[in-house]
């Protein structure tokens, strides 16, 4: 019993329900459980998600570096009927008179015409409406370009190009944070199998030493006390027991909800006995000054990345909204044919160079509305990053001192635990021969149970310390 509790190799058991035959056990390994977190965690899904969606930003910032193709093509029956307007009357018509003219055969004729200054011509009234539509044919190619506006599409796509970046390095930084998540909910669920293993052995043990005692009270040399004793630290075992059953459960179930995977599986969970011990690393961390361990961090986390890039590219999105003030200039060339007939359509080819500000036109108030949104956007994600920074270091040096109080703790557990292991020895020897009681027996029995609990607690608060410790750092355990 006492070499178990020393060498605690931390094996969980789980089964896939219960009452059901027991399934073949798939061992489950720390890579393994991280592996699983990565691919099924819905934070690193929805963070792939906003990097394709941060992407796609990115192509249509792209876009409006690029010429844009134009085309048209209509059907459009209509009716011939002539709509002139006040001014096209006022221009065509005023000096308008009527004629008489010879036709063909030598007969004087009188006429209308519409052609000013011409002989005694009059303004021809206009032929009654028809209602009988035409065809008409219309199509058009082209081509738009937006030759320069003031760096606002040129900023605009390096903003958003460094927004795609940054927001791809948050899917590490999720990976990171999932990571961390796995390994503490693993840890956890280690640490809690061998608490039930730990309650289960120390119930075996009570329900032994009440059988022991009620029969040295059949035998006359024991007292009641003696048997009332036993029995109710026997009953105080079991609600231990109890309680290291639900933990079990519970940092499951926790385990489950790290991983991303919808159900239980049939898993055996497996770590290296070196995880829960003290490694050389572990010595050069807890000895290396809190500075250094900053620069490390800063350096190496990803989100503290992520927010650099995130704070340049709405930089460079602030100076593009500024380039609203100034018009842009575009060139565009559209072909264009058109007519009655579709088998002979009449071309046309137009070029245009353009300076004009874009629809809807210029408002100078929308210009500073925006400025001032982006520039607002831009002075939070510096303060965001400042906070990051301040953040990062204080979890550097919690973790380092995490670690090396559960270093300390690991060789004082070990300590307790041999040192109650022989209190054990002496106090059931002293009981068994007369010359201890019951109350002596039981405080060493309690002393022991509890000194390899806190060896279980030690060794999954050195693991889950190294842990934060690396993920401070920006590495994964």
């Amino acid at each position: 019993m006492r070499a178990r509790a020393a060498s605690l190799v931390f094996v969980a058991c789980a089964c896939l329900g219960r009452g059901t035959a027991a399934q073949p056990e798939t061992p489950l390994t720390l890579q393994d459980a991280v592996r699983l977190a990565r691919k099924n965690h819905p934070t690193i899904e929805a963070r792939r998600g906003e990097a394709a969606s941060a992407y796609g930003r990115q192509e249509q910032a792209l876009a409006r570096l690029l010429p844009f193709a134009q085309a048209s093509a209509a059907y459009e029956p209509t009716t011939p009927n002539l709509v002139i307007t006040p001014s096209q009357a006022r221009t065509v018509f005023f000096q308008s008179n009527s004629a008489t003219v010879v036709d063909t055969s030598g007969t004087a004729i009188g006429v209308t015409c519409r052609t000013p200054a011409v002989g005694t011509c009059t303004p021809a009234s206009l032929p009654p409406p028809q209602w009988t539509p035409q065809s008409f044919w219309a199509a058009q190619l082209g081509l738009s370009w937006t030759a320069w506006d003031w760096g606002r599409s040129l900023l605009g796509y390096r903003g958003a190009r460094e927004l795609a970046t940054a927001s791809e390095v948050n899917v590490r930084s999720a990976e990171l944070d999932v990571t961390l998540q796995a390994a503490l909910a693993f840890f956890g669920a280690l640490a809690a199998d061998e608490q039930v293993r730990v309650a289960e052995d120390a119930a075996r043990t009570y329900q032994a030493h009440l059988a022991q005692t009620r029969g040295l009270h059949d035998s006359g040399l024991r007292t009641g006390i003696d048997v009332a004793t036993a029995e109710s630290a026997a009953a105080s075992v079991e609600i231990t027991r109890a309680r290291a059953v639900a933990a079990r459960e519970a940092a499951r179930a926790q385990l489950q909800v790290a991983l991303g995977v919808p159900r239980w599986g049939d898993w055996r969970l497996v770590a290296e006995p070196a995880a829960f011990e003290v490694q050389a690393a572990d010595e050069q961390r807890s000895a290396a000054p809190v500075a250094e361990l900053v620069e490390v961090a800063s350096a190496h986390r990803p989100d503290l990345e992520a927010l650099r890039l995130e704070e340049r590219g709405l930089g460079d999105q602030a100076r593009a909204t500024r380039g609203s003030l100034l018009p842009q200039l575009t060139l565009s060339v559209s072909p264009t044919w058109e007519g009655g007939q579709l088998s002979s359509l009449t071309p046309n080819l137009t070029w245009m160079v353009g300076l004009a500000y874009p629809s809807p036109g210029l408002s100078p108030w929308l210009v500073q509305g925006q400025s001032r949104e982006a520039e607002g956007a831009l002075v939070a994600a510096h303060a965001e990053r400042r906070a990051a920074l301040d953040a990062i270091r204080a979890e550097t040096v919690t973790a380092q001192a995490s670690l090396i109080a559960a270093r300390d703790e690991l060789r004082f557990a070990r300590t307790l635990v041999d040192a109650s292991a022989r209190q054990r020895g002496l106090a059931e020897g002293r009981y068994q021969t007369g010359v201890g009681n019951v109350i002596e027996l039981y405080d060493a029995l309690l002393t022991d149970v509890s000194a390899r609990s806190q060896l279980v607690q030690a060794r999954l608060d050195l693991a889950s310390a190294r842990a934060r410790l690396q993920h401070a750092l920006g590495e994964s355990p």
